[in-house]
């Protein structure tokens, strides 16, 4: 069986659709692990639910996906969600057919899944405590090391010393794709590419050691009239 990561999808549901046709996904002989940030943001986050159900595809917890089950957690309790943002807005009135299959699906995701030959994290690790002192924040929302505002800096996984055989991560978009290699083989992988801002969705393939990217349908300043 094949081991296929997907970057963040961010409601992306054709480009979903492409990655799946150009990386030949069978869900009878492959599993499909995605790196978290599914819905937020992107034009069809209720579509990307379906395909995400189609496909029997993992997932570990994004900072969006987070906000998102906060959301659907007050809304179930009888509360109006604190929709701050329009991009917040409109994937929580897209997925609204399906809310309860999402809460209930939301709280049994998990921050990390670890095999032997590799981790799957959302945004990262931190570089000094490894997994095991890595808190939830961290595990949703690191980027730069030291923690700081903002998107510029060193990055956690530079100063990181490989002791997993693989990390896949996604979050950095502003990073780009992330490879880094040890003996010729990848010891880290960020996979989130951009889409969402009209870039590439990424795929990795484990056993073929094969990257496969599509090219984004999204216009690249579309996302920032739904983030007003």
């Amino acid at each position: 069986m094949r081991t296929i990561f997907v970057g963040d999808l961010h409601g992306c549901a054709a480009e979903f659709e492409d990655i799946l046709a150009a990386t030949a996904y069978d869900q009878t002989a492959d599993h499909l692990l995605l790196t978290g940030d599914a819905f937020a943001r992107g034009p069809d986050p209720l579509k990307t639910w379906r395909l995400i159900q189609e496909t029997n595809a993992k997932i570990v917890l994004g900072n969006h996906d987070a906000g998102l089950l906060l959301h659907l957690e007050e809304s179930a309790a009888g509360r109006d969600p604190k929709l701050k943002k329009a991009d917040q807005r409109y994937t929580f009135a897209e997925l609204e057919p399906a809310h309860g299959e999402i809460l209930a699906w939301l709280r049994q995701v998990p921050l990390y899944i670890e095999t032997e030959g590799f981790l799957l994290v959302h945004a990262g690790i931190n570089p000094e405590k490894g997994l095991g002192g890595t808190h939830r924040e961290e595990f949703i929302t690191i980027r730069t090391w030291p923690p700081a505002k903002g998107y510029t800096g060193r990055r956690w996984h530079d100063a990181y010393q490989p002791v997993h055989p693989l990390i896949v991560f996604g979050h950095d978009a502003p990073g780009g794709l992330v490879v880094k290699e040890r003996d010729d083989k990848p010891y880290l992988l960020g996979l989130d590419s951009g889409c969402v801002y009209g870039n590439q969705l990424s795929a990795y393939i484990l056993e073929e050691a094969r990257l496969v990217q599509v090219p984004s349908r999204q216009q690249k300043d579309e996302w920032l009239q739904r983030d007003a």
